[in-house]
């Protein structure tokens, strides 16, 4: 899991990086067609295609409601979002989908364990997250110019967070598949790229469509590669091994992560901001994963 949230975690420096060149909806359209591609050459290198019909087909109101609509749709909701708003507001209200997470997780997989101290543990990690975002000017999130964008931004973060919970219920009632994880991160990459590409040539951005730089190209791989294929199929890996709420939890580092690496790779100046976020969500984590009793002994 930790893996998974580092690989997101370049995400939003390769949008700073080929911003103006490379439109947003065109983006979302690389990166899950690029990542779709990648883990179905991993399944070839694995010999592995059994089961990948049984995915959809089996649960193919599950997997269209995932793919599509939490991963794939939500995805445009949120780029819309953040251009009614400012990046860093958007960003924080976004971070608060493991709040959604651990909702979905009650209702749809029963993970009903250490509730007090995981919402208790969630507040903590959105308020450091909250803090590292907006360095204390909190204006943002509450007014009425940014209404529309911060609204559309925690829509798109609910519709989001069904998608790492509906996947591991997919998986769990097809426990015979093998390399479940793999195959479904392939799968519902792949069907992500659907309402992008429906979407895509009414924009302006089609006008400009694969004409791009060697530099470009190499970033848009490698949001495609790293930061999606590879980044999922981690998630699911990962999360297929704990519970849902749990896992997603280490989401709370991907901002502390990024700002690390916009510190090497953008040479953006963390700030003191950053030392209490990352006080804040450790101790979230800790709070949020603790067996309960053990927590209270301690």
């Amino acid at each position: 899991m930790i893996l998974a949230v580092f690989s997101w975690s370049f995400s939003e420096i390769i949008v700073k990086l080929i911003h103006g060149a490379v439109g947003a909806l065109t983006l979302s359209f690389f990166r899950f067609t690029i990542g779709g591609l990648f883990l179905f050459l991993v399944l070839v290198a694995k010999r592995d295609f059994s089961g990948l019909i049984s995915i959809i087909k089996n649960n193919l109101g599950l997997f269209l409601i995932s793919s599509c609509f939490a991963f794939g749709f939500s995805n445009i909701i949120y780029f819309i979002g953040v251009t009614f708003t400012q990046a860093n507001i958007a960003a924080t209200i976004y971070t608060t989908y493991p709040i959604w997470i651990t909702i979905y997780s009650i209702f749809l997989l029963n993970e009903r364990k250490n509730l007090k101290f995981k919402f208790l543990g969630i507040s903590i990690g959105v308020v450091g997250v909250t803090i590292l975002m907006t360095h204390f000017n909190f204006t943002g999130l509450f007014s009425l110019e940014y209404l529309l964008g911060n609204l559309l931004v925690l829509i798109g973060s609910i519709m989001w967070s069904l998608y790492s919970v509906l996947g591991k219920k997919i998986q769990q009632k097809e426990p015979e598949i093998s390399n479940s994880a793999l195959k479904y991160s392939t799968l519902s990459s792949l069907f992500a790229a659907i309402p992008v590409i429906i979407i895509l040539p009414f924009t302006s951005e089609f006008q400009t469509f694969l004409i791009y730089s060697a530099y470009e190209w190499f970033w848009i791989i490698f949001l495609g590669v790293v930061s999606t294929g590879l980044g999922i199929w981690l998630l699911f890996e990962g999360i297929s091994r704990m519970e849902v709420s749990k896992g997603m939890s280490l989401a709370f580092f991907k901002p502390i992560f990024a700002t690390i690496l916009s510190f090497f790779i953008l040479s953006e100046t963390p700030t003191i901001t950053l030392l209490i976020s990352i006080l804040l969500v450790v101790i979230s984590i800790i709070l949020i994963n603790q067996n309960p009793k053990s927590l209270l002994k301690n």
